[in-house]
């Protein structure tokens, strides 16, 4: 995939999400974590969504998980310039620290992809932000 095309996928930092996107440019997946619960959570927030607390922090996850769902996709949703793209596969990722993680499948073994596969972390660079997607 050309980096242009990535362009339409990179992140605006927020207070809340710009730790797991400079431990994504240091090739690292960071989890939040609650201090009050114990939660580890994706996607970054202000709040715990299991307890509502606000005392957070981030961990480093393994980057490992199984598939729990993906859809290969052979329509363009971003105009003719992705149509080179085509087709590319949407996964969603059962972390093994807990979180499910919406991402993307690289790598050329991708047309073999069943549900329960185990898939670890591949960061992708473009723009000078690195996006974690995942490889069989």
């Amino acid at each position: 995939m050309s980096s242009i095309l990535y362009k339409a996928l990179l992140p605006t930092p927020t207070i809340d999400s710009a730790p797991f996107w400079a431990g994504c440019n240091q090739e690292i997946l960071l989890l939040q974590h609650c201090a009050d619960c114990n939660t580890r959570f994706y996607f970054p927030r202000r709040l715990c969504p299991a307890c509502g607390g606000q005392r957070l922090d981030w961990e480093p996850s393994a980057g490992t998980g199984t598939i729990f769902s993906f859809s290969e996709v052979r329509v363009s949703f971003f105009g003719p310039e992705w149509n080179t793209e085509l087709p590319y596969t949407v996964v969603l990722i059962d972390l093994d620290e807990g979180p499910r993680m919406l991402s993307r499948l690289v790598g050329g073994d991708r047309s073999q992809v069943k549900i329960g596969d185990r898939v670890k972390v591949f960061f992708v660079e473009t723009e000078n932000q690195k996006l974690p997607f995942f490889t069989l």
